[in-house]
């Protein structure tokens, strides 16, 4: 499902979540799975054995199927827009424009509207799966799940294995300011697409997403597709390039010797069979309704949600990426 398919909107969350997806481009390709605020993830074996040729009346290839089961947690995204009850006073009573106050905070529930979609889609790279300075536990980003490092350096995660998310991770260590050089990033790019097959995004910043479209173009790679929300989307050999801010896919990662480096995600976003969000909710809105704690009315923007990779050939990223 995607976001507006899992969330139950009525005409103002979905004006909302509709500034929210061009706000917030991931929101655009992703996949959300419905589990609960606590919930079991299950992955299993991905290539089969032995082999299924048999001759009449013998027994068949029998493998014993096992899940290797994880407990997940959802994280909560909540943002608060208060109006206080002089206001609504002056509404009731007909001694204002009632629509002029609706704009008003019309405008407001948009900026939370947003600054939520910023934050859940920069969490969703940079997330660390682990409590913040302030306590609040953080979801988990992709560049948390495949860190850019060894075996050793990995946290095993959804049953996979050190090695197996190592494995997800493939260090470039170029500078595309060559034709040569950008050759070469091309080709390690199509095998590493190769290794996620049914892959529908290439996640990148926005200075890699420019460089990608100069080359794209050169070479005759550059297109354009539709998402299922309508909005348009560059493609790079078909495959849609998804445009993140800097804050969410930064240019400061190290290779050691620099740190103007970058990395791109190759993503499989499906429920069950690749990368998604597994939430509760959706995006949550709840209009303003007056409360007790203080004399105003409260309306509630709100995601719950966490990242699931249950494929080891969901993701790969390309790490040490210079410009």
């Amino acid at each position: 499902m995607n976001i507006a398919q899992i969330s139950s909107l009525n005409d103002r969350a979905a004006g909302l979540l509709s500034a929210m997806i061009e706000t917030a481009p991931i929101l655009q390709i992703a996949e959300f799975q419905e589990e609960a605020s606590d919930h079991l993830l299950a992955t299993g074996r991905e290539t089969k054995s032995g082999s299924g040729i048999r001759n009449e009346g013998d027994t068949a290839n029998r493998t014993a199927a096992a899940p290797d089961v994880s407990p997940r947690k959802l994280r909560l995204f909540s943002r608060e827009v208060s109006v206080d009850n002089v206001r609504i006073q002056d509404v009731k009573r007909g001694v204002t424009a009632p629509q002029g106050l609706k704009n008003f905070y019309d405008a407001q529930l948009k900026v939370e509207a947003l600054g939520i979609a910023e934050e859940f889609q920069d969490e969703s790279f940079v997330g660390t799966d682990t409590t913040n300075g302030g306590g609040k536990y953080r979801m988990l980003g992709f560049s948390e799940f495949v860190k850019d490092a060894n075996a050793a350096g990995q946290t095993s995660r959804f049953g996979f294995s050190a090695s197996d998310i190592a494995a997800m991770n493939s260090q470039l260590a170029l500078k595309l300011d060559t034709e040569a050089n950008q050759n070469a990033f091309v080709e390690a790019l199509m095998k590493l697409k190769a290794q996620v097959p049914g892959a529908n995004a290439i996640m990148v910043n926005s200075n890699l997403s420019a460089r990608l479209t100069t080359i794209g173009k050169r070479l005759g790679a550059a297109g354009e597709s539709t998402t299922t929300f309508g909005t348009k989307v560059k493609t790079f050999d078909g495959t849609p390039l998804i445009e993140l801010p800097t804050t969410a896919i930064p240019q400061t990662e190290s290779d050691g010797s620099n740190s103007d480096c970058t990395s791109l995600y190759v993503v499989r976003f499906a429920e069950h069979t690749g990368a998604a969000f597994t939430s509760n909710s959706g995006f949550l809105f709840q209009d303003f309704a007056e409360t007790s704690q203080l004399p105003s009315g409260v309306a509630r923007l709100e995601i719950f949600a966490n990242l699931a990779v249950l494929r080891r050939n969901a993701v790969r990223r390309m790490s040490r990426i210079r410009l």
